[in-house]
């Protein structure tokens, strides 16, 4: 009987300790699930008291849902989209360094996708100011337009160092179409760029455009120079909600995203018609921008400072 019981005991003492053939070894928490329990139970709260890691996590669900539906209602659980299922217009402050801070607020819900072809990214971000004042180009040209541009080459490389840490980790590239030519009415010109930080294009902020029929009407071709700006994307939740349009500042909404100067703002959207060249002083074409004052449409010279008005997604 003593030797049975020895026996019985070393058995349990297995079955416990997750050794021998008794029962399989506990096995160490893989990196998701660790990620998951330093989170802990994510609840409810203002946009800004999410930790950006927090923000990473409730957007890996939403991107992850099986319809928009599903997702706007994970994004109302959480704060970011109202009982009336618009989208939250709350801010987050962002620090870029000890001495100056940056809001954001949501600019959409499942609208970008993502370069790794894995589907839509949960959540894209805008600043509601400018996150710097800088040229679209060192020199006035449009050539290769958004893609080979020196503001995007910024935007992707040294500007990520002003950010926190925290939220640069979670940063998720997305594909962004544009016109990647600058002179031109091919829309062969809009393809694909990967970006981590961009600005927005005219059709993502104002939607459709008839900018071409109202300047040229007596144009031939004019409906397809408008049609190539409209392909550039899918106009962001937080413009449309507010009812901006081509021609409608919306009671100066877009005039918020410039309040932090006197200049007007960028869109990665190249003014596309040759005969607007201006020849003889060296300019070879102009980007599209929104006015200081907040109305959607005017045009500057790529070498001309402008606001930075930066999008994101996590």
């Amino acid at each position: 009987m003593a030797r049975l019981r020895v026996i019985v005991l070393a058995l349990v003492a297995a079955v416990l300790c997750g050794c021998g053939n008794a029962g399989p070894a506990t096995s160490a928490p893989s990196a998701q699930e660790s990620h998951v329990q330093e989170l802990g139970v994510l609840q409810k709260k203002p946009l800004n008291d999410y930790t950006w890691s927090e923000l990473a996590e409730i957007s890996s669900r939403i991107a992850a849902a099986t319809s928009d539906e599903e997702g706007r209602s994970i994004a109302h659980e959480f704060g970011l989209v109202d009982d009336a299922g618009k989208l939250s217009d709350q801010t987050k402050q962002i620090k870029l360094n000890e001495t100056r801070a940056l809001d954001v607020r949501l600019a959409g819900i499942r609208h970008d996708n993502k370069s790794d072809g894995t589907g839509k990214a949960g959540l894209t971000f805008m600043t509601v100011g400018a996150l710097d004042i800088r040229p679209m180009n060192d020199v006035a040209t449009v050539e290769g337009g958004w893609e080979a541009s020196a503001l995007r080459n910024w935007l992707n490389g040294d500007a990520t160092s002003m950010f926190e840490k925290e939220l640069v980790g979670v940063i998720v590239p997305v594909n962004k179409l544009t016109n990647n030519v600058g002179l031109t009415e091919s829309f062969d010109s809009i393809t694909e760029t990967s970006d981590k930080l961009w600005v927005p294009s005219v059709h993502e902020v104002c939607g459709d455009v008839t900018w071409d029929i109202e300047e040229f009407r007596q144009r031939r071709g004019y409906e397809d120079v408008d049609g190539l700006l409209n392909a550039e994307g899918d106009q962001y939740e937080v413009f449309a909600q507010a009812g901006v349009t081509g021609s409608d500042a919306a009671g100066g909404f877009l005039s918020l995203a410039a309040s932090t100067g006197p200049y007007p703002w960028w869109y990665r959207t190249p003014y596309p018609f040759e005969w607007h060249n201006l020849g003889p002083t060296g300019n070879d074409g102009f980007f599209y921008r929104v006015m200081d004052s907040g109305y959607p449409k005017s045009i500057g010279s790529p070498e001309d400072p402008s606001s930075v008005v930066t999008c994101f997604c996590v």
